[in-house]
């Protein structure tokens, strides 16, 4: 959390004054929160992998407790999680942006809801398919990579256009960390949400949690 908000701080504020005609620190306030809110995902995975290494998963899906139900309340823990984790670069974006309305609130509150219960299950898919905490961490890192660095959380669109041949910027839009990124900005800049990344958002989020089911019951039924 300290490393994010020396980022956010430092790194951006540097940043806004190199950059012409963009307000980096402002562009990236909702960029960090999102990253918090992904990250907090492996931090319960990391402990679903450890269970799975360990075999004491075995132990606590002999309790008296429906499969579905571990498999979801333990998705659901991952989906609160994130909000909590994120709050305090949510808080600090808002006084660096500007307060949002209470139904604004409401829609991003609920938006890191919906975002941080599909990267719980994608974190949980990748606990439940890798054998072993080297795997599990390379697996990780190769994750983390792609979704952070290929996506438009650090990279202005409207800048990087120039660079970067169209195929590029496909692929960063494409990503999911973009999804989420550029609904957050939409709410909070109150300019136009673009509905692409409402369907990619909400489409990612089924297959997320189908993928995730289907992972940590075929893990734990071995």
């Amino acid at each position: 959390m300290v490393s994010y908000i020396v980022d956010l701080l430092i790194m951006a504020s540097t940043l806004s004054n190199i950059i012409i005609g963009l307000d980096y620190l402002k562009f990236f306030g909702p960029g960090i929160t999102i990253v918090a809110a992904f990250s907090s995902s492996f931090i319960l995975a990391r402990k679903i992998n450890l269970e799975k290494e360990n075999k004491f998963d075995y132990y606590l899906l002999s309790l008296p407790i429906k499969r579905f139900d571990f498999i979801l309340g333990r998705a659901i823990a991952g989906m609160v999680q994130g909000l909590i984790y994120s709050l305090p670069l949510m808080i600090l974006t808002f006084i660096i942006v500007r307060i949002p309305g209470f139904f604004e609130l409401c829609l991003i509150i609920f938006f890191f809801l919906i975002f941080s219960l599909s990267m719980t299950f994608l974190a949980i898919i990748i606990a439940t398919s890798t054998r072993g905490s080297r795997n599990f961490t390379l697996a990780r890192s190769f994750i983390y990579l792609w979704l952070m660095f290929g996506s438009t959380i650090f990279y202005p669109l409207d800048i990087i256009t120039n660079y970067f041949p169209p195929v590029i910027i496909f692929v960063l839009e494409l990503n999911p960390m973009s999804f989420g990124v550029n609904i957050f900005r939409g709410i909070l800049f109150q300019t136009k949400i673009d509905i692409f990344n409402v369907i990619g958002i909400a489409v990612f989020m089924i297959l997320m949690i189908f993928l995730g089911i289907y992972s940590y019951d075929r893990s734990t039924n071995r």
